[in-house]
């Protein structure tokens, strides 16, 4: 029965990896985010000074992408084992010839994006990367649900 119930008592959690230093909690490292009924936790790995959140604290959620374009050198050396592979000696050296210069790809970036009134009145956000791409998406839309903030399509910003 509790199969697709969240552990702890929760209505949905998931891990995102902070993007700025704030409240003692250092930039680069993975958080849990944990929804209840009436707060949020943002939770270390480490289990330790977890951070709490009441809901009439938030003021906006934001989960969006920033998309990037990435230059790349092409590979001389898969070419080259292709064209060898196909070819013999001669598609070896016409493959390694092709694989210079560089290729562009696109590389995608979400972030989830919690302001917030401190508890001194000043405002604030807490930003986080989804790296793991696995519940940022429900969890935003189900905080914004607990929070009454009316949900919009998710945002997307080119560089």
């Amino acid at each position: 029965m509790g199969f697709f119930k969240s552990k702890k008592g929760s209505v949905i959690s998931d891990y995102f990896q902070l993007q700025e230093d704030i409240a003692g909690y250092s930039k680069g490292y993975m958080y849990e985010v944990t929804l209840y009924d009436d707060h949020l936790e943002i939770i270390p790995l480490s289990k330790q000074n977890k951070l709490l959140l009441n809901y009439n604290q938030i003021t906006d959620v934001f989960y969006g992408g920033k998309t990037e374009l990435i230059q790349k050198p092409k590979s001389v050396i898969g070419r080259a084992l292709v064209g060898g592979m196909i070819f013999g000696g001669t598609g070896a050296v016409i493959g390694a010839v092709s694989g210079t210069g560089m290729k562009t790809e696109k590389k995608t970036h979400l972030y989830f994006i919690i302001s917030y009134t401190s508890s001194d009145g000043e405002d604030k956000y807490i930003q986080f990367e989804d790296t793991r791409m696995y519940k940022g998406l429900k969890l935003s839309k189900k905080l914004k649900e607990l929070v009454h903030i009316e949900s919009k399509s998710t945002g997307d910003i080119q560089l």
